[in-house]
């Protein structure tokens, strides 16, 4: 008997060497953070690749970021995830779906340290967002094909018929702040007229703003959804100065990205340092020229390009948070009825 428990003992002695039988995650385990992260984020572009070696050193630690399609799909994949939170972090939560994820508690209040960089109005109301950069929506254009945009009504000109690009308003936030800029524009239900007149100027809706821009850097169309801020791009990367943010006499639709710490991860204590250090310099400075928005921390200086490309629309627009979190989701249904119309 003796001899038998003995070779037992030795068995889960070996077991537990090899990782087999865990009483609880490992160091390694505990030590890795997993973020959940809009495409062009994580691309060779995209802001990821600078910002991460970065932290892991700081923290030593491990990041893994996930891409998952646009900001839209990423806070539906930690609603659907909610039950069993596979990320510790989310970031491209913006001021259009902020009421969407509280509302579905899936985030966790945190108020960063240095939270003071951030100026008020950036800041999102309650402590669930923090916000990492800004900008304005604006429809790009080759001003070598296009001219005179000036307004909401220069994009019904029969002349731009099929040249447009826009994104879904219910996979991408910058489609959805669109639609939420025209009814900021045109009232409720105003709007339905406008997208019914603008339709068939619309090559294409795009489930993200990658594939929108695609598109017109191939020169497949002249005009496209974008940033006042993509404009610095394209002069400083590829030495064109004729890709213009068109700016309109209605004003623009602000749009604040936000980052939050998923509700029930195991990591609470690295998502804070990794979200301070999102606010801090060393992420700030990468901003404008990867994520090609304006960094919320007021101490960041701006490229040159940016300082003579960018636009910084005179009139900025935004719809009462609580408002759209009412009505969001019949807004987003009446355009795709609008839309999918023979009309």
């Amino acid at each position: 008997m003796s001899k038998f428990f003995g070779l037992i003992l030795i068995l889960f002695l070996v077991l537990i060497s090899a990782g087999c039988v865990q009483d609880s995650p490992t160091q390694e385990e505990g030590n890795v953070l997993t973020i959940y992260t809009y495409d062009s984020m994580v691309s060779e572009y995209g802001i990821g690749p600078k910002i991460i070696p970065k932290f892991e050193e700081q923290c030593n630690c491990k990041v893994k970021m996930v891409a998952k399609g646009d900001a839209g799909q990423v806070l539906s994949t930690i609603i659907l995830e909610k039950n069993s939170p596979k990320a510790d972090v989310v970031i491209g939560i913006d001021n259009s779906l902020a009421h969407r994820a509280i509302e579905q508690n899936v985030l966790e209040e945190f108020n960063p340290k240095n939270i003071s960089v951030v100026p008020e109005n950036l800041k999102f109301a309650g402590s669930y967002l923090v916000p990492y950069d800004f900008g304005y929506l604006a429809f790009v254009y080759d001003s070598e094909k296009v001219s005179g945009l000036n307004s909401f009504n220069d994009l019904l000109n029969p002349s731009l018929k099929q040249k447009i690009a826009i994104q879904n308003p219910r996979s991408s936030s910058p489609g959805l702040a669109l639609l939420l800029w025209t009814i900021s524009v045109y009232g409720d239900p105003g709007y339905k007229e406008f997208w019914k007149e603008f339709k068939p100027n619309i090559l294409v809706v795009t489930e993200g703003w990658d594939e929108s821009a695609g598109l017109f850097s191939a020169g497949e169309i002249p005009i496209y959804l974008s940033y006042a801020t993509s404009p610095p791009y394209y002069a400083e990367f590829e030495q064109i100065n004729h890709y213009l943010a068109a700016e309109f006499k209605e004003g623009h639709y602000l749009q604040v990205e936000g980052m939050g710490i998923v509700k029930g991860t195991k990591n609470r204590a690295l998502a804070e340092k990794f979200i301070e250090f999102s606010l801090g310099e060393s992420f700030q400075e990468e901003v404008p020229f990867n994520q090609f928005m304006f960094p919320v921390n007021k101490d960041i200086e701006l490229p040159v390009a940016f300082k003579e490309y960018a636009l910084y629309p005179k009139k900025q627009l935004e719809l009462d948070p609580a408002l759209v979190n009412e009505k969001q989701e019949e807004w987003i249904s009446e355009w795709e009825k609008i839309m999918i119309s023979g009309e």
